[in-house]
């Protein structure tokens, strides 16, 4: 079979859903020897600012050059052309990575939706991005022939909200690059991504981008009580900002907490690991996650979690972490202590993240993903 596989994710940065895209893509294509893959993308003009992104998946592309996506998007339901014929080489399968399907493929659709944050904490999500998954998401998975997401919650909440049938869905969890996040770091290389994030020898770690939905308020709140208690570990916020992120500056002030509390900004891929590694301890209290990947990450790491009760964080962590009421401060703080006060317990969660992380890679994810598109015959149908 033919199977063709959005690229319009990861053509802009590998962070998030695209990177999540690109590393399913790569190692499908590099464990799948049966089945034919194309990429499919629109790229107004040709820019070549796309090509990095794509050029080491080893995949075959077909890129539309005569219309921008973001065009297309906006008046798909009136151009009545089928979305294969933008592109001069067919595929039998279509499958979406980013919730949205297009009217009128001309062939099966998978769609992958990672959560419906949307319906659950609409206060959480920018009007615009709120205003794209109200308008076209319903749409999408009623095109789709199967839907994938991430977790045995999400996929709880996609029946419940979207009115899907239990037996059009599959659960493939997200994976990590295990041997990136096992590497050991010489003393030369931690002093030089501390150097380069102005971050201390030991502190307490936030990952992620800095938005109402990652709690980084309560994480403030929670900090200010830690260290009012006796705590002495700077926190370190790690991560690109998002929107409301004023808010998040402000709570530090409150607590005059400006000279221990450091944010770094934007994190790059490469440097993640280390700063992981190096933490002692990752606080990850978000109010809702489709998976919550950084908990594996920080685990795969080697350090000690704590994470909401809430969403598909339990389902992520299993026995191996921390798990609070994200709006308890009093729990999150006390959390940090008994952590910071008690190195037998540290390294009993230690042992156990180690041992949870090594359930997720990139590997076992694509081995799910080959069996959904081969749940497919030669004649596409269903087997």
């Amino acid at each position: 079979m033919k199977i063709g596989m959005e690229l319009q994710p990861i053509f802009k940065d590998k962070t998030g859903i695209g990177w999540y895209t690109y590393n399913i893509i790569k190692e499908v294509i590099k464990l799948d020897k049966d089945n034919e893959f194309i990429g499919y993308g629109f790229n107004f003009a040709g820019r070549n600012n796309i090509l990095p992104n794509i050029k080491d998946l080893n995949i075959e592309y077909d890129i539309c050059k005569v219309i921008p996506y973001g065009l297309y998007s906006r008046l798909w339901d009136y151009i009545p052309i089928k979305y294969n014929n933008f592109f001069r080489n067919k595929a039998d399968i279509y499958h979406f990575f980013n919730f949205i399907v297009p009217p009128n493929i001309g062939g099966i659709v998978i769609v992958t939706v990672y959560d419906v944050v949307y319906k659950r904490f609409p206060e959480t999500m920018t009007k615009a991005n709120f205003n794209r998954l109200e308008k076209n998401l319903q749409r999408s998975v009623d095109r789709a022939d199967i839907i994938i997401t991430i977790s045995e919650n999400s996929k709880k909440e996609i029946i419940e909200y979207l009115n899907v049938a239990e037996d059009k869905i599959r659960i493939i969890p997200i994976g990590i690059e295990i041997e990136k996040y096992r590497k050991k770091y010489s003393e030369n290389e931690m002093i030089k991504v501390r150097k380069k994030y102005n971050i201390p020898n030991e502190y307490i770690l936030y990952l992620g981008t800095l938005e109402p939905r990652k709690n980084i308020e309560t994480i403030i709140d929670s900090y200010a009580l830690y260290k009012k208690n006796g705590g002495n570990l700077k926190l370190v916020i790690a991560g690109k900002k998002g929107w409301m992120y004023d808010s998040i500056l402000n709570r530090v002030k409150q607590y005059s907490l400006g000279d221990e509390v450091i944010f770094t900004g934007y994190v790059d891929e490469d440097d993640k690991a280390c700063i992981y590694k190096m933490s002692s301890l990752f606080l990850f209290p978000s109010f809702y996650e489709g998976f919550g990947i950084p908990v594996i990450e920080a685990m795969a790491a080697g350090t000690p979690v704590i994470t909401s009760n809430t969403s598909s964080l339990p389902e992520a962590a299993g026995d191996a972490a921390i798990f609070v009421n994200p709006k308890d401060i009093n729990a999150i703080a006390d959390s940090m202590l008994k952590i910071a006060n008690n190195d037998y317990y540290k390294k009993e969660l230690i042992i156990k993240g180690l041992k949870q992380s090594e359930k997720f890679s990139w590997e076992k994810s694509a081995e799910k993903l080959i069996n959904i598109y081969n749940e497919f015959d030669k004649n596409i149908g269903m087997k």
